[in-house]
């Protein structure tokens, strides 16, 4: 930039100054050196126009060292802002990418899930199969076992026949006489034919002696 030169009036003095800077900031700089002289002048009576000026520049300096301790020490707040802001970052990034992981864990866990699902839908359905297959057999056994079972029942039933009619024949026998069958047992055949045709009719005989008995 162009320099130039920039007049400015300080206590009754002129001061000519050469600087780049606007003429408007020059003449507001000069004002504030003003101002910090007559402050200092204020503040003690004895003092002339150059030491006021004297105490107006360490006043200022004090001022300006103190701002830039200022300064300093917001740079430093702000560096560690900005650290803090850093280490901030990368743990958010650290997490993005912990979060990034486990969300492509918990896709591939649920295509997963998703697999065991339709095997387990197979599986069942095998199963049902199965099932259905172990009812046939079992049904077919019992069959077979009912059938198996039939021709004993009948022949169970035939012997209980048998020994029933034994057993009518054994009633039958016992309501006959036993005299009768022992007199039936002593004529032959052809005796008992030969009375059928004289028309024998057995009597009895008594003795003389059984007629007291009579």
């Amino acid at each position: 930039m162009e320099k130039k030169r920039v007049s400015v009036q300080i206590e009754g003095r002129s001061y000519s100054l050469i600087t780049t800077d606007d003429e408007k900031y020059v003449q507001k700089v000069a004002n504030e050196v003003l101002s910090h002289i007559r402050k200092a002048a204020q503040s003690t009576k004895q003092l002339d126009t150059r030491d006021c000026a004297v105490l107006a520049a360490l006043n200022f300096c004090d001022d300006r060292n103190k701002a830039l301790k200022k300064n300093k020490d917001y740079v430093e707040k702000a560096d560690k802002i900005i650290q803090q802001t850093n280490d901030l970052n990368r743990l958010c990034k650290e997490y993005r990418e912990k979060l990034t992981e486990a969300m492509n864990d918990n896709t591939r866990l649920i295509n997963n899930n998703k697999e065991l699902e339709k095997r387990l839908a197979v599986l069942g359905h095998e199963v049902s199969q199965l099932k259905e297959k172990l009812e046939s057999v079992e049904k077919g056994k019992e069959k077979a076992e009912s059938e198996k079972s039939e021709p004993e029942k009948n022949s169970v039933s035939k012997g209980k026949k048998t020994s029933n009619a034994k057993n009518n024949i054994t009633e039958q026998s016992d309501d006959i006489p036993v005299n009768v069958l022992s007199n039936e047992a002593k004529k032959t055949e052809q005796e008992l034919r030969n009375e059928k045709l004289l028309g024998y009719v057995p009597m009895t005989q008594f003795s003389l002696f059984d007629e007291d008995k009579k």
